[in-house]
C-alpha cells in the first residue's frame, strides 16, 4: 500500500468510546462499516490495539482475519451485499482500539475509488 494511501487510511481512523466511559475487563466490540452508498459486498481493514483475541461474524458478513501483536488484519465479505459487521473480542475493554479502513468493494465486487464518506462504528 502507498504512503499516500496509508496516510489516507489513518485519517478515516475511529476509536471506540472515551477512556473515561469504557468500562475494565474481557469483553466485545461490535463494529460495523459505515458506507455512503448503502449495501457494501467486502472490505478490508487493520484494528490496532492491545488484546484482539478473536474477530467474529455479525448477520450476513463472513469474517477472516490475522492477529499479530498489536494489528489484526480484518478482511469482510457479504456475498449477497449488505451491512459489514462484525464483533471483537478482547482481553480487556478499557483498551483502546481504533480501525483503519483500507479497501472497499461494492456488491458488484468493484473496489471503490474514493472512501471519503466511509467510517467504521466500533461500539463498547
Amino acid at each position: 500500500m502507498s504512503r499516500r494511501r496509508l496516510l489516507f487510511a489513518a485519517a478515516l481512523v475511529l476509536t471506540a468510546c472515551s477512556d473515561a466511559a469504557r468500562p475494565s475487563g474481557p469483553g466485545a466490540h461490535t463494529a460495523t462499516v459505515r458506507s455512503p452508498h448503502g449495501a457494501e459486498g467486502a472490505a478490508v481493514l487493520t484494528l490496532v490495539g492491545e488484546g484482539v483475541l478473536d474477530v467474529r461474524p455479525v448477520g450476513g458478513t463472513e469474517v477472516y482475519s490475522v492477529v499479530s501483536g498489536a494489528l489484526t488484519r480484518v478482511v469482510l465479505i457479504d456475498q449477497a451485499g449488505g451491512t459489514l459487521a462484525f464483533e471483537v473480542i478482547v482481553a480487556e475493554l478499557s483498551r483502546p482500539l481504533v480501525a483503519l479502513l483500507q479497501e472497499v468493494a461494492g456488491p458488484d465486487d468493484e473496489l471503490r475509488d474514493d472512501l471519503s464518506g466511509y467510517r467504521v462504528e466500533l461500539g463498547g
